[in-house]
């Protein structure tokens, strides 16, 4: 939806703006439905890795792997960070003026939420095509 920086309010798609008459600026509304889909994925998959991570702390223990334990919880808040992250640029790439800033942070967080499986590789691969959208600005 375009958005008008002067009045900063959106507008149907009329070329200028009904109350102020400047060019309307279009909105990155494609990468930020894609990368905030994209964080919600790898949050979610975080979240229920914290969920059900003490049965497997239990396993690991049983079979005299219980130093991996700690490792676990570390990669899980790496998953936390970076679905909130991931979250922040997209909300980054709706803002006119600041979609590559926004596009850049989902990018780097999407890939280095690989070490959490990133939402079960779907999360990486929605965050690319999200920043990607991003700096395209579409």
């Amino acid at each position: 939806m375009p958005y008008c920086h002067q009045c900063q309010k959106d507008f149907q798609a009329s070329p200028p703006c009904p109350q102020c008459g400047l060019p309307l600026v279009p909105r990155a509304t494609a990468g930020f439905g894609v990368s905030i889909t994209a964080g919600a994925i790898v949050l979610i998959s975080a979240l229920l890795t914290l969920i059900f991570f003490p049965v497997v702390a239990f396993f690991l223990s049983l079979l005299g792997l219980g130093f991996l334990t700690g490792l676990g919880i570390i990669l899980v808040m790496v998953g936390l960070v970076c679905g909130v992250l991931m979250m922040i640029g997209a909300a980054l790439i709706y803002i006119p003026g600041k979609e590559a800033a926004g596009a850049a942070l989902v990018l780097l967080f999407s890939i280095v939420s690989i070490v959490v499986l990133g939402g079960f590789i779907v999360g990486i691969t929605m965050g690319i095509v999200g920043a990607s959208l991003g700096f395209a600005k579409k």
